[in-house]
């Protein structure tokens, strides 16, 4: 008969060594809210107060980016799409307290040029017209962008345009519903995963994101060169030469204070950061990217990312019992590698993970063949974003198994009944 089985394995590096806890060299950063994670897997590698909704700025345009870019990918619009300067675009260009590009009345502009801007200069009129072009209409673009987010798990976000502007500014054509005052707000977490869907779906947005300054409208009355609001892009005034930040946007308004989403890729491994309202940005115009480089430095400096390879098993606990095959034993391991962010100063650490089969396996056996789940155990408390939590990886067999033939089989069939 067969039963069930656990198995405790343990893979050993060394002895346990270290605090319980993982732990930055910064533990706070002199912001509202701070949040770094993992850009694959969600991992939070630092939290100072994430779930807190915040006004978020400029942040929005990841959003509305993210949307342009799955219409263009569903042939809805294309990069060369020319979408109509509306009235109010136009009057929002004339508002010199605002980010913009200019715009010529009357006149239309391409997919291609309104994303630059959008993501670059942070231009509030190019981030509508996108909005216009991927749904027709502002209230339409809204209701699509709580969509997604709602698609993403995000319900407690709350987004009434497309620019991040305080409702305010909008000469009063506002979200049905919403206040003249309104603006738009998350929580760090939320900001995290925009960005993360951002960078999963569409990687080709750093390839604009990393560029401090690019050409709009060339050839027409608007021409102008995009002057990038990153300054720790290489060569901008808080470049950090440690930190190859590719990405990805500011955030700013009165009730938003100065907001920065980031990410670097480093190690091999690409981190997403968000810091939401830096205390300081009133006397220092870097506030923000000085506390985003902390959180950076932190995480590659005190944390390291360690994997567990595909077919990993310990010596000795690697095998399995099979019966009425030509082998007694088949040697099994994970079925994927697996990976995860420890604290450096655990480098000679102590991982398990609980291996649940039935035993004895019956042959034929085939190569790959799942066999039971493998559950990770680290000495530290793994925290995820949202929906993120890894699940138990599977456990396979490495090697194939023949079934017994003949006389053979009979005699283990007979031992077996026994």
């Amino acid at each position: 008969m067969f039963k069930k089985v656990i198995i405790r394995v343990t893979l050993i590096f060394g002895m346990l060594l270290g605090s319980a806890v993982p732990t930055l060299a910064a533990d706070t950063v002199d912001a509202t809210a701070g949040l770094a994670v993992d850009a694959q897997s969600g991992q939070i590698l630092f939290d100072q107060n994430s779930k807190q909704v915040l006004p978020i700025g400029s942040m929005t345009k990841l959003l509305t980016v993210y949307l342009t870019l799955s219409a263009i990918k569903q042939g809805k619009i294309s990069w060369d799409t020319q979408v109509p300067v509306s009235a109010l675009a136009y009057k929002l260009t004339q508002n010199k307290e605002l980010t913009n590009v200019p715009l010529t009345e009357n006149s239309k502009y391409s997919v291609r040029d309104l994303y630059d801007a959008s993501l670059i200069q942070s231009a509030n009129s190019a981030a509508m017209m996108l909005g216009d072009a991927f749904a027709g209409s502002q209230t339409a673009a809204v209701e699509q962008m709580r969509v997604q987010l709602q698609k993403w798990g995000i319900t407690d976000a709350h987004i009434v345009n497309l620019s991040g502007l305080n409702n305010s500014y909008l000469d009063g054509e506002v979200y049905p519903g919403s206040s003249t005052t309104d603006e738009n707000k998350m929580s760090a977490q939320d900001m995290a995963i925009v960005a993360q869907h951002l960078l999963k779906d569409f990687p080709e947005v750093l390839n604009t994101t990393k560029n401090a300054s690019m050409e709009f409208a060339s050839g027409t009355s608007s021409a102008t060169t995009l002057k990038t609001w990153n300054y720790m892009l290489a060569g901008q005034a808080a470049a950090d030469s440690n930190l190859p930040v590719d990405g990805l946007k500011t955030g700013t308004t009165d009730l938003a204070g100065a907001c920065f989403a980031g990410t670097v890729k480093k190690n091999g491994r690409r981190i997403i950061t968000v810091v939401m309202h830096a205390n300081q940005n009133d006397t220092n115009a870097n506030a923000r990217f000085i506390e985003t480089a902390k959180i950076m430095n932190s995480v590659y400096d005190t944390q390291s990312y360690q994997t567990l390879a595909k077919g990993t098993a310990p010596n000795k606990q690697d095998r399995l019992t099979v019966k009425f095959g030509t082998q007694l034993q088949v040697p099994v391991g994970l079925a994927q590698t697996i990976g995860f962010w420890l604290p450096k100063n655990q480098t000679n650490t102590q991982i398990t993970y609980n291996k649940s089969a039935k035993t004895p396996l019956t042959a034929p056996i085939t190569v790959g063949q799942t066999v039971g789940t493998a559950q990770i155990k680290t000495p530290v408390t793994l925290n995820y974003l949202p929906g993120q939590t890894p699940q138990a990886t599977k456990i396979t067999t490495q090697k194939a198994v023949a079934k017994l033939t003949g006389f053979s089989l009979f005699k283990a069939q007979v031992a077996d009944f026994f």
